[in-house]
């Protein structure tokens, strides 16, 4: 069998790769209202061959910003610059501050798990208070995820905890997981999942469902609990939504995370060495629905500013202690 060349480093063939290999297995398409064979057309016209790479970036770009995707991202070759679908106005992150939360609200914090938690008891009350940055590998490679052992540890006497995953975007799949585990009471099917089979927009496989145990010998703590999110909680600390709502002493408070949950995100290399991650699988939920470029909507919405924060004020965190006081 003889085979055609392949696709050669030049700006027509990587603008193809990059638009085939979306079209033939991102897994969005059933949930995004995105005509991507008119935005071939569009983006191969305003491309030639002697196009910079810049004006290939920014056309690529430009098809991509219509998926509205966290998980959809483009890097150039040498990793200096980075194009995220899902662009989220900078000052968000600006209405958490885990310093003023250390200072204004706990009683002798710590940290643990290799500086990713941060934890203490509320001043004045018997809450316990955990915050957990990212869902990421620890940067010494340790398995920190396990340090929340000791936290439950020392919290199994409060009357309720405050889990905070404001700002933290994700990370490793099996590391919400345990976070979530330790929180939840029963055997939990909290989604489902369906992997991109085909070249067509709507070739997936069955949904598999996603479950969640509590853990067998360690600590698990079912008291009442808050969870704190905002627009910048996304995918993981998602997941970790999607659990907690299963949960009859959970309350989530805050803002809706993200909306960019993709389960599994796969990695194409284009013709001249940019990398194209997205996502392949769908998730649902048991009514079929998906949270994608949704996000998980809190029972109690309240947000900060960055002023608030300025001003030495987390109205997120103080409506978390008056509900749980309650």
């Amino acid at each position: 069998m003889l085979l055609g060349p392949g696709p050669e480093n030049t700006p027509l063939d990587t603008f193809d790769v990059f638009w085939k290999t979306i079209d033939e297995k991102y897994g969005l398409f059933p949930v995004k209202i995105v005509n991507w064979d008119s935005l071939y057309t569009i983006g191969r016209n305003r491309i030639n061959s002697s196009a910079t790479e810049e004006e290939l970036w920014n056309v690529c770009s430009q098809l991509l910003s219509h998926f509205d995707d966290g998980h959809l991202t483009l890097i150039n070759k040498d990793y200096s610059e980075w194009y995220c679908s899902r662009q989220l106005d900078p000052d968000l992150a600006y209405g958490f501050s885990i310093e003023l939360i250390k200072s204004k609200f706990l009683y002798a914090p710590k940290v643990t798990g290799e500086g990713i938690i941060t934890y203490g008891k509320i001043k004045d009350c018997n809450l316990g208070y955990i915050y957990i940055s990212t869902f990421y590998p620890a940067n010494n490679g340790r398995e920190w995820v396990y340090d929340i052992q000791d936290v439950i540890r020392e919290f199994q006497s409060t009357d309720g905890i405050i889990l905070d995953l404001r700002n933290n975007g994700g990370g490793y799949a099996v590391n919400d997981l345990y976070i979530a585990s330790v929180f939840v009471d029963r055997e939990i099917t909290y989604c489902y999942s369906r992997m991109k089979t085909g070249p067509g927009h709507n070739e997936f496989g069955g949904p598999v469902a996603k479950v969640i145990y509590p853990p067998l010998e360690n600590l698990r703590y079912n008291k009442k609990n808050v969870l704190l999110t905002n627009r910048l909680s996304g995918s993981g600390s998602e997941i970790v939504a999607l659990i907690f709502k299963n949960l009859s002493y959970s309350t989530q408070i805050g803002d809706t995370t993200n909306g960019s949950l993709g389960e599994v995100t796969h990695v194409a290399q284009l013709p001249n060495g940019w990398t194209l991650n997205y996502p392949c699988t769908l998730i649902t939920l048991p009514d079929g629905s998906s949270p994608e470029g949704i996000g998980i909507i809190p029972e109690i919405s309240v947000d900060n500013t960055k002023t608030d924060i300025n001003e030495e004020n987390d109205k997120v965190l103080e409506k978390a202690i008056d509900f749980l006081l309650e």
